[in-house]
């Protein structure tokens, strides 16, 4: 599809919003890989919002090329997360599709660095390795909050959890 003809499946409606996103779970050393926006406290899975006529799997695979520059191999989705918080004063309803994925060009790894950084429009990301435990997944404040304990168990199967932060919660 030409970059110009594609739109991101988000919807805005007054203070809400909903977004369909797909990530990544790629592995090394022990390790999976988080990133964030440079700046921000918290760590999530690489990955981005699905487009309109483009599947998951697709996403990942375009995705890992635009952020990465790798291709990659995707594998079987593990966990499907509804997943509803407040992100600056808006309340949102992201519905996130998790793959296992390999990357075709493997990153760097270095444990306590970064090993990637690139910009992706107007913000600039940041990729590093993380030890798949609920205590160093704490520590990185990997959201949303359900993969921590997923992430260092890795269930058999397909699962399906629903998240709700408490202040989105109370939101009426």
């Amino acid at each position: 599809m030409d970059k110009a003809e594609r739109t991101m499946i988000v919807m805005n409606a007054g203070e809400s919003r909903f977004q369909l996103r797909a990530c990544a779970l790629i592995r090394s050393n022990g390790h999976i890989l988080i990133h964030r926006v440079v700046g921000d406290p918290c760590w999530v899975l690489p990955g981005g919002r699905v487009e309109f006529h483009e599947a998951g799997a697709e996403t990942l695979a375009r995705e890992m090329e635009e952020e990465i520059g790798s291709l990659a191999s995707i594998g079987p989705l593990r966990f499907v997360i509804e997943n509803f918080f407040e992100l600056a004063g808006r309340r949102v309803h992201e519905v996130g599709f998790y793959y296992e994925v390999e990357l075709l060009r493997p990153l760097p790894f270095d444990e306590n660095d970064i090993v990637h950084r690139v910009r992706d429009g107007s913000a600039d990301l940041e990729f590093r390795w993380a030890l798949p435990t609920r205590a160093a997944l704490d520590q990185f404040g990997l959201l949303p909050m359900p993969l921590r304990n997923l992430v260092e168990t890795m269930p058999g199967g397909i699962q399906h959890l629903v998240r709700r932060d408490v202040a989105a919660g109370q939101l009426s």
